[in-house]
């Protein structure tokens, strides 16, 4: 899997460091303000037997997504000079419709919340859709419909210090702004108080909480 996955998460890097090379200034809240775009094809090794892409491969596109607009926000390169990793500890997924191969979709990525410890990452897959250059967004969509839904929380973990406060550590490290931050940040407990965010946010962290205790529950079995 290595052989396949490694190099492909290399080429996801380079494009993400290589748009953020041609990107305006303007740019520079990009997966806050509005979604990172990511676009692929499902390709031959994400095709399964039934002829439509696999739903680990959904997976595996979220996470080279995710490798990509870390290098165009340059929090990759700093992640690498500081010896901090993210470090996805749940994630769950929605599919609602097929991916064919061959066919060109997006993947709009999302920092939806922030907290002291966890950080949430919202991920949509949709059809891509050709616009002429010359047509304006307001003359009709940019993208398909939601394809899959992905929500990841994740924490930042920092050699010698362990977990770290993401806020801290984007402040430092990232292109994005105090106030792009701050529409993000958990201020009160509740990620994201006032948006859509805020349901998913909080069944998700039921949902963790759960399995965690029945996790616990079940290690309290085994003999020590």
């Amino acid at each position: 899997m290595g052989i396949i996955h490694i190099p492909r998460t290399i080429a996801a890097s380079i494009r993400g460091a290589v748009k953020r090379r041609l990107s305006p200034l303007s740019d520079q809240d990009i997966g806050i303000s509005k979604p990172y775009i990511y676009s692929s094809k499902a390709g031959i090794f994400d095709i399964d037997a039934m002829g439509h892409m696999n739903n680990a491969a959904y997976l595996q596109h979220a996470e080279f997504a995710r490798w990509e607009w870390s290098a165009f926000g340059g929090s990759l390169a700093q992640a690498f000079k500081t010896k901090s990793f993210f470090i996805v500890t749940a994630s769950i997924t929605r599919y609602r419709r097929e991916i064919v191969p061959m066919k060109r979709f997006d993947i709009e990525t999302r920092l939806v919340g922030l907290d002291d410890r966890n950080l949430w990452v919202y991920q949509t897959f949709h059809y891509h859709i050709n616009k002429d250059k010359n047509q304006a967004e307001s003359d009709g969509p940019t993208r398909g419909k939601v394809l899959a839904q992905i929500l990841t929380q994740a924490v930042i973990a920092k050699t010698g210090k362990g977990v770290i406060n993401p806020r801290t550590w984007l402040e430092e490290n990232s292109t994005y702004s105090t106030s792009a931050l701050d529409g993000v940040m958990n201020q009160n407990g509740d990620p994201m108080k006032s948006t859509i965010f805020d349901e998913k946010a909080k069944r998700f962290i039921h949902l963790e909480d759960i399995l965690k205790r029945s996790a616990a529950s079940y290690d309290d079995e085994i003999p020590k």
